[in-house]
């Protein structure tokens, strides 16, 4: 008997970058929810998916291999969903181990800045806050709450690690054109992640001619409005749509996990088509 779709949440992060949850928590919380399939979509990391793929099959919930990888074009950042890639993919990999490294060089450089007002954190804290994931902004501020300079994750962003605050540095990112053909060249499905106030059909339109095979449409970043706006640009461009979460952790500042999902008709378009 064939998998029944129904709904599903193409955009939840876990440990293995800024979640809270391990991949089999994740997958246990879909199973929870009813969901036919999800996406561990971590920054910049393949590292979450094998797990989730193990306990999504003892569980009966497909599982797709995904990633959000975050790229630079004419100055401006895009994140990048893939999905269905081969993990195994070498290129790909040896390019998320440098990102990673730009990752960590980044977070130390972050800390060296913010030492320099008198804001003291412990680099060694931080990459315990991180575990097995990729260091990243969140961690540092996790640890700037921890050491009571900041109430909230949110407040830490807004004083001191935002463009323009004393914790700013800016990220290494892989351009557009490299992020999408690398997620192609691996066998995947590459989709601009909640375009939000940069969306147009222009910049739809020239991604699509970079390589670009999808738009994420329902996301907590967009309004009504956007989606139906952008579903209707992605379905006169003949793209595929999706829809995630984009959780992180059970937390008032984040979206529950399955608060926003891809419907079961573009589920089955994306689990249907090929990179090719």
């Amino acid at each position: 008997m064939g998998i029944v779709l129904v709904s599903a949440d193409l955009h939840v992060h876990s440990v293995f970058s800024d979640g809270c949850l391990s991949p089999r928590q994740l997958v246990e919380g879909a199973q929870g929810l009813g969901l036919a399939a999800l996406a561990i979509t971590d920054h910049d990391s393949l590292q979450g998916v094998p797990e989730a793929i193990e306990r999504g099959l003892e569980l009966g919930i497909v599982v797709l291999p995904g990633i959000e990888i975050s790229c630079s074009e004419h100055q401006d950042e895009y994140h990048i969903l893939g999905y269905r890639m081969d993990c195994s993919y070498e290129p790909l990999l040896v390019q998320l181990e440098r990102i990673q490294l730009e990752r960590a060089r980044r977070a130390e450089r972050i800390v060296a800045q913010l030492a320099e007002p008198g804001v003291r954190l412990s680099y060694s804290r931080i990459r315990e806050i991180a575990g097995a994931g990729v260091v990243g902004r969140p961690h540092i501020a996790s640890a700037l709450v921890e050491k009571g300079y900041s109430v909230s994750i949110r407040d830490a962003f807004a004083r001191y690690l935002n463009a323009g605050q004393p914790g700013y540095v800016p990220r290494y990112r892989l351009g557009v054109r490299h992020g999408i053909n690398l997620i192609r060249e691996a066998g995947g499905i590459p989709v601009w992640a909640h375009p939000g106030e940069k969306f147009s059909s222009a910049r739809l339109e020239e991604l699509k001619s970079l390589g670009l095979m999808g738009v994420e449409v329902w996301h907590p970043d967009h309004s009504p409005e956007q989606m139906l706006w952008i579903a209707d640009q992605a379905a006169r461009a003949g793209l595929l749509v999706t829809g995630g979460s984009d959780f992180h952790c059970q937390q008032p500042d984040y979206p529950a996990l399955g608060s926003y999902l891809t419907p079961k008709w573009a589920l089955a378009a994306l689990l249907s088509i090929s990179a090719s």
